[in-house]
């Protein structure tokens, strides 16, 4: 049975996150189901491993056909999921097939492996060393040296965040594969201050469910409940929980060195483009080895629809990736790729953005506006959004990472804005941003918006949208709405 009451015995009701209305299409996107991977010249064995503290972890073990020891790749899943899932399974037939050993497993509290989710914590990271101490003494793995294998890690989402905690703790890691992941969790969950409750009430629904076996309560670590029940209440993340974020980001791990090849979906709404942007020029300003690549997909309904021809060109750049710095060949990876949406093609860069790439003042004094500068949250009055909008001079590329630097008057104690960008009415990637200011009166903010690639014709219509409010995230409880000062606002474009 599901247990109903936090640790005191009150709060959050798990039965009511189980119905969010969300969950089964998350459960499709973070890829909620089994596939198959045997044959192809590569055999599948499954194995029970002692953890470090006697945890049992479920795990397979992929071993190419040979009789050599190969170089080796760990992988686990999605928050939520399990080793068998279609965006897990998949990865490791195809490393396996390009003569890579591959250890999927479990993540503890999920699937058949047994202990409590810690989101990624110590108890995930010692799980991840234990792991390879096990690989070290298989007959199927390749070392450098005694209990030292020649080992990556890829995987998704949560299993993207665990590769940065491992790789900070173990130096035997010598190359990752971050996908869809987190820079800085408490920006994922809270941007500038406002809190994705639709995320986080579907993330806590999923691990409810990928914990549940039946017959024994959730095995998510009750800290997750009581923060989302703090969180909600307050309308702010705690700081206990803020402090735990910040123990499992990248953005906070000084002296990171470990290799890393991050891919970024444009869709993304939980993890947004720029926090994989942020990790590479983090790491990239380090001196440390980081390639940098955009596709179609994401936390979101585009990850369902991802081509297969996309996905395995994605997985050929990660297996080159682990021949250069696992298998110790001449893979090769350029240094960014972007796939052009508007186009259906992939583009190489030298950097990010391209170097020809400069910023394009779009003031708000001269836009268009539809709608009134004043809006509100309830009011008979005023409307809740305005848009303003330019007709595009000449036929452009934005491409990088635009800025919005905005003048508002408050007129109450706070306000919590939400912004898109629009392309000819339709918002562009349909990620956004959104920004809380914490004073009354006027208040000028500059803040960057998700990194996006767009290509603009003479004539189009590019255009910003302001709201105040948002059904995904949690509004403002003190706001008596907001004043755009046009004249003094202005949108920063990248584009060449």
């Amino acid at each position: 049975m599901v247990r109903e009451t936090d640790g005191n015995g009150s709060g959050v009701n798990r039965r009511q996150l189980l119905r969010s209305a969300g969950v089964a299409a998350a459960g499709l996107a973070l890829g909620t189901g089994v596939a198959s991977a045997s044959g192809f010249g590569v055999s599948t064995s499954d194995h029970t491993i002692s953890s470090w503290d006697g945890t049992d972890l479920a795990a397979t073990l992929y071993v190419p056909d040979g009789s050599e020891p190969h170089p080796t790749v760990l992988m686990t899943h999605g928050w939520g999921a399990f080793r068998q899932s279609p965006l897990t399974a998949p990865k490791a037939l195809t490393y396996a097939k390009n003569g890579y050993t591959v250890l999927t497993y479990d993540s503890r509290g999920f699937g058949a492996s047994g202990g409590t989710v810690g989101l990624d914590g110590p108890r995930e990271t010692k799980d991840a060393k234990a792991l390879i101490d096990w690989l070290a003494k298989r007959p199927e793995v390749a070392l450098e040296g005694t209990g030292n294998p020649k080992i990556g890690m890829d995987g998704i989402s949560y299993a993207g965040g665990i590769q940065f905690q491992a790789a900070a703790a173990d130096d035997r890691i010598d190359a990752i594969v971050p996908r869809i992941t987190w820079n800085d969790l408490t920006y994922s969950l809270a941007p500038n201050g406002v809190i994705k409750s639709g995320w986080l009430t579907i993330l806590l629904g999923l691990g409810t469910i990928g914990t549940t076996d039946g017959d024994s309560d959730s095995q998510v670590t009750d800290r997750l409940y009581d923060w989302y029940k703090d969180a909600v209440w307050n309308n702010e993340i705690p700081d206990d929980a803020e402090q735990a974020f910040e123990d499992r980001s990248v953005a906070y791990k000084d002296g990171f060195d470990t290799p890393a090849f991050l891919v970024q979906g444009w869709d993304d709404t939980l993890f947004k483009p720029n926090e994989a942007l942020r990790t590479y020029r983090q790491l990239r300003d380090a001196g440390v080895d980081t390639r940098l690549a955009f596709y179609e997909g994401g936390h979101a309904v585009e990850e369902i629809a991802v081509p297969l021809d996309a996905r395995e060109h994605m997985n050929d750049l990660a297996v080159s990736w682990m021949d250069r710095h696992v298998r110790g060949t001449s893979g090769t990876v350029s240094q960014t790729t972007s796939y052009l949406k508007q186009r259906d093609e992939w583009r190489t860069d030298s950097q990010w953005p391209p170097a020809d790439v400069s910023k394009q003042g779009y003031d708000l004094g001269t836009a268009n506006r539809d709608g009134e500068a004043t809006i509100e949250q309830w009011s008979w009055w005023h409307d809740t959004e305005v848009t303003y909008t330019w007709t595009v001079g000449e036929d452009v590329e934005v491409v990088g990472t635009p800025e919005l630097d905005l003048s508002f008057d408050v007129h109450g104690d706070e306000a919590r804005l939400f912004f898109n960008l629009q392309h000819n009415g339709e918002n562009i990637n349909d990620v956004g941003e959104v920004y809380r200011i914490g004073t009354s009166g006027t208040n000028r903010i500059r803040f960057s918006y998700p990194t996006l690639q767009r290509f603009l014709s003479k004539g189009d219509k590019l255009g910003l949208q302001i709201s105040v409010s948002n059904p995904f995230y949690l509004n403002s409880r003190d706001a008596d709405g907001v004043t755009v000062r046009a004249s003094e606002s202005r949108v920063l474009l990248p584009q060449r």
